[in-house]
């Protein structure tokens, strides 16, 4: 993974903050990776309502989403003073056992050292 923060060689507190979730998540610890997004979060994923609120994205990761595992890997990771962006791609399986690849691009932003916005797109023709 590569991490490039402005004006630094070395990841930032918001970079690694990210990254645990990534790991946290593949390891399927839910508790874990959703323990960085602040209480009236947002979080928007092609496909779905937007998901306001700690409450509604925990549903999401325990009932909604269609993956059941996988990994992700990190290619580049951008980091500025509120936001962090990544861009990489996935590789797993959906509960119904079926293959899941895709590249993705990921928006965090910060307020308080809590993630209070998150904008997921994927790599995957819609049109």
């Amino acid at each position: 993974m590569d991490v490039i923060k402005t004006g630094q060689s070395r990841p930032g507190p918001l970079s690694e903050v990210v990254g645990d979730y990534y790991r946290h998540i593949d390891q399927r610890d839910v508790d874990a990776a959703l323990a960085c997004f602040a209480p009236s979060a947002v979080y928007r994923r092609p496909g779905y309502d937007a998901f306001v609120g700690s409450t509604a994205i925990n549903a999401f990761y325990r009932d909604g989403r269609v993956i059941s595992d996988g990994r992700h890997e990190l290619e580049t990771v951008v980091e500025d003073t509120e936001t962090v962006a990544v861009r990489g791609f996935f590789e797993g399986t959906s509960h119904s056992g079926d293959p899941l690849t895709v590249r993705f691009a990921d928006f965090w932003h910060f307020s308080g050292g809590a993630v209070v916005e998150r904008n997921t797109y994927f790599d995957a023709a819609a049109v």
